[in-house]
């Protein structure tokens, strides 16, 4: 585990600790709005989707809040190795929280698409992958905060769990369609929901992956990832 650097400058480190608080606030709105996207497969309204457009819009502002204090830090504090590739870090995850929350807010909207189309089956799979993502966020900016590349290889690993869920929803989705002409569209909405939840994991995984950038320089192959998550696993157990 590796922490920043401690400096001479006291205004240099908050503002360093300022832009990490500023992300894991981010990082909380987007899990609200997962969570959001969950609740939703089962309450299906307009308010629901007004409320996850207030808060993608809250997202968006703290993104462009997130670049503008991080381009400030890379102009007038010139930051070398791990606090240069921290705020470099900080300014591509932002971008990666941003796309998350839109795919959130989109989850809500095809909940509303579906009507009353309510495969129980399918849907309880649906908030499956929902709660594993909240935890995969969680996991992965709680990795950052503390450099901990081995917490962060076992967010990548938890990927898997998603990327079955939705291959088991999308064969679900293909055999109501065959059913009945009537399920084609709201499958559709479905399949979609899924895709959208399926790519928010992607994001999740590759914030994981910056935390080992930023602690060694270096891009983390899926061998690296592996071994770090085995060490983590064989951790855990003892």
């Amino acid at each position: 585990m590796t922490a920043l650097s401690h400096h001479t400058l006291r205004s240099y480190d908050k503002q360093l600790q300022h832009l990490l608080s500023l992300i894991l606030d981010m990082g909380k709105e987007v899990q609200d709005l997962v969570i959001a996207a969950k609740q939703s497969f089962r309450e299906r309204n307009e308010t629901r989707v007004a409320n996850a457009k207030t808060a993608d819009k809250h997202i968006n502002e703290l993104d462009k809040q997130i670049e503008e204090e991080a381009t400030v830090v890379l102009a007038l504090q010139n930051p070398m190795a791990i606090d240069l590739r921290f705020v470099i870090s900080i300014i591509k995850i932002t971008g990666m929280l941003e796309h998350a929350g839109d795919l959130a807010k989109n989850t809500v909207k095809r909940s509303l698409r579906m009507g009353d189309f309510a495969p129980e089956a399918a849907i309880v799979k649906l908030e499956l992958m929902a709660d594993i993502i909240v935890e995969m966020l969680g996991g992965a900016l709680s990795a950052f905060a503390e450099k901990d590349t081995q917490k962060a290889a076992l967010i990548w690993r938890r990927d898997k769990e998603i990327d079955t869920l939705y291959k088991e929803i999308i064969e679900m989705m293909q055999k109501e369609m065959a059913a009945a002409a009537d399920n084609v569209l709201p499958c559709t909405q479905v399949v979609f929901a899924a895709k959208n939840l399926e790519r928010l994991a992607d994001y999740s995984t590759n914030l994981a992956k910056t935390v080992y950038y930023v602690t060694s320089g270096k891009r983390p192959d899926k061998a690296i990832l592996k071994g770090l998550a085995e060490d983590a696993g064989t951790e855990e157990q003892q």
